[in-house]
C-alpha cells in the first residue's frame, strides 16, 4: 500500500466505475492510536459518549434491526483517559498550522474540556454549537438538542474561510457561534449509532479547510466524512476500530450514487 501521507493516493479518478473503490480505500480499520504523522490540516472527529450508548434504544426514531453491531462505546471509568489519548492522536497527526473539531455531547463535555486545557500542545480556540432536532421520538412537542464542537489548534496559523456554501452563509451572516443543521435520517439502511449531517459538515469543511487540503478522523463511524470530503474536493483519510462501519459508509456511497451524476451534480451546486 502507498504511504498513507502522500498526495497521489488521494488522487480520485474521473472515471465513476472507480470512485466507489477509492472511496472505500480511504476507509482503514485501524486504531485510533496506531496512526501517526499524517500531516493533517484538519482533524473532524465525533467520539464515543461515555454514556452506555448502543444506538439502539427504542426511544429513538429508528428501527433498532438496522443498527450495525460493533460501536465501542467508551466508559464512564475510562473516559478522561481516552479523551487524553484522542488528543494526542490529534496532535501527532496535525501539521503544524493543523486545527481540529471535537464534537461532544452535554454529559462529558466538561471531560472533553479540561483535557484540552491542560494538554500542553494544542491551543483551545474556542467553541462551536451544533442545534438540530432530537432523535428520540417526542409526542407532545418538537424536541432539540445541542452538540458542542471544541476547536483546537496545533500553532498560532490555522485556515478560516469566511463563507460557505450552506443555508447557514446563503441566508445571513456566517455566525459560527450557533449552527443550526437538522439530522438527515436515511431510512432502511444499515445504520452507525451516530453520524454526523451532510450540510453540517459540508459547512465545517468549507470554514475551516480548503480544496486538496488532507482531512482526517480517526474515529470515522459511518464514514459521512468521507463523502462530504470527496464532494468538496478534500482529501480524506478515515479510520475506525469497527469494520461494520465501513459497511455503513458503503451503503452511504451507494445512497449518494444511486443517480449515477449525483456526486458531480452537488459538487457543481455547491457554488
Amino acid at each position: 500500500m502507498k504511504n498513507l501521507g502522500s498526495a497521489e493516493l488521494f488522487t480520485i479518478p474521473k472515471e465513476e466505475n472507480n470512485i466507489k473503490r477509492n472511496l472505500l480505500d480511504r476507509y482503514i480499520i485501524k486504531d485510533m492510536n496506531e496512526w501517526d504523522n499524517l500531516n493533517a490540516d484538519l482533524i473532524i472527529t465525533d467520539p464515543p459518549f461515555g454514556i452506555e450508548f448502543s444506538g439502539k434504544n427504542g426511544n429513538y426514531n429508528r428501527n433498532a434491526e438496522n443498527v450495525v453491531d460493533g460501536y465501542i462505546e467508551w466508559r464512564v471509568e475510562e473516559y478522561d483517559n481516552k479523551i487524553n489519548q484522542l488528543l494526542n492522536v490529534i496532535h501527532k497527526n496535525l501539521n503544524s498550522n493543523g486545527q481540529a473539531l471535537i464534537f461532544s455531547g452535554w454529559n462529558n463535555s466538561h471531560i472533553i474540556h479540561r483535557n484540552i486545557k491542560e494538554f500542553r500542545d494544542l491551543i483551545l480556540r474556542g467553541k462551536l454549537y451544533w442545534v438540530y432536532n432530537f432523535a428520540p421520538v417526542c409526542r407532545k412537542k418538537p424536541s432539540h438538542n445541542v452538540y458542542e464542537i471544541y476547536w483546537v489548534t496545533k500553532g498560532e496559523s490555522w485556515t478560516y474561510n469566511k463563507r460557505c456554501s450552506t443555508h447557514h452563509c446563503e441566508n445571513g451572516e456566517p455566525n459560527l457561534c450557533t449552527l443550526i443543521f437538522k439530522r438527515d435520517y436515511k431510512i432502511n439502511m444499515p445504520k452507525y449509532p451516530t453520524r454526523l449531517p451532510f450540510d453540517l459538515l459540508r459547512c465545517l469543511l468549507e470554514h475551516f479547510s480548503n480544496e486538496n487540503g488532507l482531512i482526517f478522523d480517526p474515529l470515522a463511524g459511518s464514514g459521512m466524512l468521507g463523502i462530504v470530503g470527496y464532494v468538496t474536493n478534500r482529501n480524506f483519510i478515515l479510520g475506525d476500530l469497527n469494520e461494520n462501519g465501513k459497511l455503513v459508509y458503503e451503503h452511504l456511497i451507494d445512497f449518494y450514487m444511486k443517480n449515477t451524476s449525483l456526486f458531480e451534480e452537488l459538487k457543481l451546486g455547491f457554488w
